[in-house]
């Protein structure tokens, strides 16, 4: 049985977050997509920074396109972090959520400390490959602090980050865990800060976009080219009251305006949400519209709008989602589907998992596969194509049947 495979299967099947490294193996019909991501990326890592918003209904593919983006921009150097319903209207908790989202695919616990403690032993090595030995004296701490201020980062970054560094040449892990919880927001007592040298904590707007400098220029400092940052379901923030959501658009317009004065550099932001979410002149984009007419008359390194509406995915794509989906169950699970699809049963799937009202598209993408899914399951587990066909042909008629109740009312 094959682990990777198998949790990208119950990842599509519970409709939970896709394992990293999955996104490409299963997105279809979202070519010019892709290479619109691709083109962003290629600029950021040549010292440039962008945003892109995609927008589309639920079910439409916008998830797994964010997920694109952070591999690709993983392939190409830079570190992904990822935030489901980032709390923009309070910059504080964004920056811990941004912090808390970083990914590490090759590490599953706390990212930062990982990364750090990467870090600072490559740090240590290039020290002593200059002769100086490792230790907590003057001249080594020196050496140290020299190689971080290369960075500038702001003070208190500086002295965290040198401090972790001492920390971890004195084996000291406790010590290294409460400058990252600093780092990351959590609460830290004045004293520890104190033996820390640390003056203050990240507790206003201002201190949390500095600090979001500090994250990019900590990105170069430990290889990456720089950060691809995807805010996903945007849409929520209609939820909040209007004075709230209000704050949370200001938070949008500054990393938009910092992104365009240059001010983060190397960064990609995604911004991912509904067509109903911009739209909104009430509690959507439009009711902010310093941002909303900055993003529509924006024009990004592409050449394309940075605003990017997604269509439905053509059915003509049934084939080809079918076969990787299926390649993918077939190594999860030590079993052959191959032979129980037939190109009679292949169109009776595709004709039933097709929409009826908007040009025959697919319009739920996240619906058909989490159908295929559950008819591959059913295949496992003995019954017939046939039998499996009617299961999946009855449940997706009430889909169809709540489908047309919604059209029409």
């Amino acid at each position: 049985m094959a682990v990777f495979e198998e949790e990208v299967i119950r990842s599509l099947r519970n409709g939970s977050d896709l394992t990293f490294g999955a996104a490409r193996k299963i997105l279809v019909g979202r070519d010019s997509e892709t290479e619109i991501i691709q083109k962003d990326i290629s600029f950021v890592c040549n010292g440039g920074s962008a945003i892109r918003v995609f927008l589309g209904d639920y079910g439409t593919g916008k998830t797994i396109l964010g997920r694109i983006a952070l591999e690709m921009g993983l392939d190409y150097g830079l570190l992904p972090i990822y935030v489901s319903e980032p709390p923009l209207h309070k910059p504080v908790e964004t920056y811990q959520a941004i912090i808390n989202g970083l990914i590490t695919p090759e590490f599953s616990g706390d990212s930062l400390y990982y990364l750090l403690s990467q870090w600072s032993e490559k740090v240590i090595i290039e020290i002593e490959s200059r002769g100086i030995q490792r230790g907590n004296d003057a001249v080594f701490m020196e050496r140290i602090n020299e190689k971080i201020l290369d960075f500038e980062f702001t003070n208190d970054f500086n002295m965290a980050i040198s401090a972790f560094i001492e920390y971890h040449v004195a084996g000291s892990e406790i010590e290294k865990k409460k400058i990252v919880d600093w780092m990351s927001g959590r609460k830290i007592s004045y004293n520890e800060l104190k033996n820390m040298k640390i003056t203050r904590r990240v507790d206003n707007k201002e201190e949390s976009y500095l600090f979001l400098k500090d994250i990019l220029k900590l990105s170069k400092a430990i290889d990456y080219q720089g950060v691809v940052l995807v805010f996903d379901e945007l849409e929520l923030m209609q939820n909040l009251r209007s004075n709230v959501g209000i704050k949370g658009y200001e938070s949008l317009r500054v990393i938009l305006d910092m992104i365009s004065a240059k001010e983060l550099p190397n960064l990609y932001s995604v911004w991912l949400g509904t067509p109903s979410w911009f739209e909104n002149p009430d509690k959507g984009v439009k009711s902010y519209l310093a941002l909303f007419d900055r993003l529509k008359t924006e024009v990004s390194v592409t050449s394309e709008s940075t605003v990017r509406f997604l269509e439905p995915v053509s059915p003509e794509v049934f084939e080809v989602i079918l076969n990787n989906l299926s390649q993918i169950y077939e190594k999860a699970y030590n079993v052959k589907l191959k032979k129980s699809i037939t190109s009679e049963l292949e169109n009776a799937l595709k004709e039933r998992l097709v929409s009826p009202f908007h040009g025959n598209n697919f319009v739920e993408m996240r619906q058909v596969v989490k159908s295929l899914i559950e008819f591959f399951d059913l295949l496992k587990d003995g019954l017939s194509a046939s039998e499996s066909l009617k299961i999946i042909s009855g449940k997706n008629e009430n889909d169809k049947n709540e489908q047309t109740v919604e059209f029409w009312t």
